[in-house]
């Protein structure tokens, strides 16, 4: 990764309330749940990256409108954006989320924050009437029945958006190249991760005009993990980052 992201200030500050949010996490105590498992501040060096691949900056994107955090799991990135001065409102379900949020309303009391915290099912009825400078939606999508919906609705109320999602170059039997076709996976209950709440693995391809029929211009884009990506396996777990934006 190149050395600008990986030591840039929002890495650097994101890394560093890192510590905080862990330590807070302690002063909880112990608690009959279990704490999302993943470190979500490691998706700061692909919004760096995002940022400096468009010639953006957070503040510019962001444009002294509130933020959206969509699956916001434990609030960590919510809590730290709110630490950088932003308004941030923060949306899970308690219906999918790991502890039913009960990690992100502890966090909320442990940490003093006025982050506005939402119990949103995306694959309910939902309405959205707020307006946003930019939105995170990051390792969601392919939990969606309908992404599409999603993020089109999305698309009328967040200037800028920050999405990352599982993709797939191939079958999982490795026999049909899908990379260049604009396709999705539909994943049986249990096939990937022992999860049933994931749905679609988008080719690269297939997320990119996703993207654009929902009414999104790809402003940057960036991959992790597997170059040789299926949609079920550990090995070919690859995840696509993409800075989105409804303005030209």
């Amino acid at each position: 990764m190149d050395t600008f992201v990986r030591f840039s200030g929002l890495v650097r500050k994101g890394l560093r309330f890192r510590r905080k949010f862990e330590q807070a996490k302690m002063l909880a105590g112990v608690r009959d749940f279990d704490w999302y498992p993943y470190d979500c501040f490691a998706n700061l060096f692909y919004v760096q990256h995002l940022l400096h691949d468009a010639g953006l900056s957070l503040p510019e994107v962001v444009g002294g409108e509130a933020v959206l955090d969509i699956g916001a799991a434990d609030g960590a990135l919510s809590f730290f954006l709110e630490s950088l001065g932003y308004s941030v409102e923060a949306w899970d379900h308690s219906g999918t989320n790991i502890n039913r949020m009960q990690g992100l309303r502890s966090m909320t009391q442990v940490l003093g924050s006025h982050v506005h915290i939402q119990d949103v099912d995306l694959d309910g009825r939902f309405e959205m009437t707020g307006r946003y400078g930019t939105a995170l939606f990051l390792g969601t999508l392919y939990h969606l029945k309908n992404p599409f919906y999603v993020l089109e609705t999305l698309a009328k109320h967040a200037r800028f958006c920050f999405l990352s999602t599982r993709v797939a170059r191939w079958n999982p039997g490795r026999e049909v190249r899908l990379e260049d076709l604009p396709v999705a996976y539909l994943l049986n209950a249990e096939e990937c991760n022992a999860d049933a709440t994931n749905y679609w693995i988008f080719s690269p391809a297939g997320l990119k005009l996703l993207a654009r029929r929902a009414g999104w211009q790809i402003r940057a884009a960036v991959s992790s993990g597997s170059l040789q990506s299926d949609p079920k396996t550990k090995e070919g777990d690859e995840r696509m980052f993409l800075l989105l934006s409804t303005e030209p």
